[in-house]
């Protein structure tokens, strides 16, 4: 009996080895794959906002999470090294949300700053346009001479009514 548990050790010890094995295989396959993505990656410039705001977001939302988790781990058993950690990442979740922030209010205004640049555009290009107008009009001299030019003889015919009242006065 004694020589069969130690068999049953050995095996028992060759299959711990093994486990270790494959999982030093798998964490190595994980780190080469991770590696590979991180040489693989590329950002072009038109895709920068939204990448800010999609890594952004999904680092707001992990951390509210975790700051979620960590807030119960902290009531339920305190001490001082889980309390300054909750206190950090407290802090750093609401950083991340001030910036996010800050990056709407700053593209907000910078739309608000387009649009009354163009009105701007818009207000002067149509005064410019009234002025134009005036201009083409000319002075009153000219205005004057084209009136007379362009002017018709009203002949007025009098009526009967007028002509007694003529006649009576």
């Amino acid at each position: 009996l004694v020589m069969s548990d130690d068999i049953n050790d050995d095996n028992s010890l060759d299959d711990n080895i093994d486990s270790l094995i494959d999982q030093l295989k798998g964490s190595n396959a994980m780190s080469n794959e991770l590696t590979k993505k991180a040489e693989d990656f590329h950002l072009d410039k038109s895709e920068l906002e939204q990448f800010i705001l999609d890594n952004q977001g999904a680092l707001i939302r992990d951390s509210v999470d975790i700051v979620q988790l960590m807030k119960q781990y902290v009531a339920s058993a305190p001490n001082a090294e889980d309390i300054g950690s909750f206190a950090e990442l407290l802090k750093a979740t609401s950083t991340a949300i001030d910036n996010l922030a800050k990056l709407q209010i700053t593209k907000q205004r910078t739309d608000s700053q387009k649009e009354i640049k163009q009105m701007d555009i818009d207000a002067k290009k149509n005064i410019n346009d009234d002025n134009n107008r005036m201009k083409l009009i000319g002075t009153r001299e000219e205005i004057f001479n084209r009136l007379v030019k362009e002017a018709e003889v009203i002949v007025e015919e009098e009526s009967e009514e007028q002509k007694e009242l003529e006649e009576g006065i």
